[in-house]
């Protein structure tokens, strides 16, 4: 039996990429939706479920009340950290509200905001960016990809598996490094061009390519 699992991704945005589509928001609530995705690595669902109650400004941490595979008896509740500048654009979208969803949606008599909305809000923001999916099996950007995007760059600038899996909301660490610790097409190609590359470059490669050239030029003449 394989030590990993047949799937796991390995398509990632960097942090360039993020921040681009990011800023390619229309709007406040936009901007709050993409960074809580970015920068906490919850999933779709448990944004949705985010209660104004959830948030701790003082000491910068989100409350998921009900994870991945809840049942009655373990809600798979967990506490992420979230940087400052995400609460303040919370903190300026909620305004005077007290209670609810944290995410509204734009129509009347309607609580919070569905899947598909944020699919929508992902998309675009990403299209007008001119930031396609690394994924080229997908046409598309998802919100799935944030996820899997802070799960690898957390892993990269140091973070602990048991950290990262603690933050993303895995049931065991073997999971986080199951699905992140093989690398990626991005790993690759960086590795490829920093190691490799420079080695098909040889003086004497590039003295042949010159004769060549001339050769052809005098049977041309």
């Amino acid at each position: 039996m394989s030590k990993f699992p047949k799937k796991y991704n390995e398509y990632y945005l960097s942090w360039n990429e993020i921040n681009e589509i990011i800023g390619h928001a229309k709007n406040l609530k936009e901007r709050v939706i993409l960074k809580i995705l970015a920068r906490s690595g919850m999933r779709r669902f448990e944004l949705i479920n985010l209660k104004i109650k959830d948030i701790d400004f003082d000491r910068k941490r989100l409350y998921i009340s009900t994870g991945k595979g809840a049942s009655s008896k373990d809600t798979k509740a967990r506490t992420v950290p979230i940087d400052e500048d995400t609460l303040q654009e919370i903190k300026f979208y909620i305004g005077n509200r007290r209670a609810g969803n944290i995410i509204q949606s734009n129509k009347k008599g309607f609580e919070g905001i569905s899947k598909s909305q944020i699919n929508r809000i992902v998309a675009n923001a990403a299209k007008r960016a001119n930031i396609q999916n690394p994924n080229p099996r997908l046409k598309n950007m998802n919100p799935h990809i944030f996820r899997h995007s802070f799960s690898r760059l957390s892993l990269a600038e140091g973070v602990p598996f048991n950290i990262v899996q603690r933050i993303v909301g895995h049931a065991d660490a073997r999971t986080t490094l199951q699905m992140y610790g093989i690398p990626s097409i991005t790993d690759a190609q960086k590795l490829y061009d920093e190691k490799l590359s420079s080695k098909f470059k040889s003086s004497s490669g590039n003295e042949k390519n010159q004769k060549l050239n001339e050769f052809d030029k005098s049977n041309k003449d």
